[in-house]
């Protein structure tokens, strides 16, 4: 189980971060959802140079909101759920044909889930 989090762009904005990037799944799918791990953001540098400069130094907070957007290909849908820090929201996988059902946890993610070009957005405190 894994979703990795790759920095491609950041808008420092006034009071807020505004971070984008892309998504990688692997793995095996976990009942509930998969976590996802924003300080993974911390350490990485945007296309353009830029860092996520907000309150992520403090692990209890995490995005002020945040999502996954597939890009073309499959018509799979990603959910989030917020967590109590940074380190522990919750993804949840689901396809879209004509059932919607979540992805089968306890096994690997489905080839359409893997192969999607999957985005994110998410919008941080600035550290003060």
């Amino acid at each position: 189980m894994s979703v990795t989090l790759t920095l491609t762009d950041v808008d420092p904005g006034g009071t807020q971060v505004y971070a984008f990037g892309t998504v990688q799944l692997s793995g095996t799918y976990p009942s509930g959802g998969d976590t996802v791990d924003w300080t993974q953001l911390i350490k990485q540098t945007a296309v353009r140079g830029q860092i996520v400069d907000s309150s992520m130094t403090d692990p209890s907070y995490g995005p002020l909101q945040a999502s996954f957007t597939v890009q073309g290909g499959t018509p799979n849908q990603y959910q989030m759920q917020q967590g109590t820090a940074a380190t522990n929201w919750k993804m949840r996988g689901y396809t879209t044909g004509s059932s919607g059902a979540e992805f089968t946890g306890g096994s690997a993610y489905p080839s359409s889930a893997t192969s999607d070009v999957i985005t994110f957005s998410a919008q941080f405190r600035k550290e003060t």
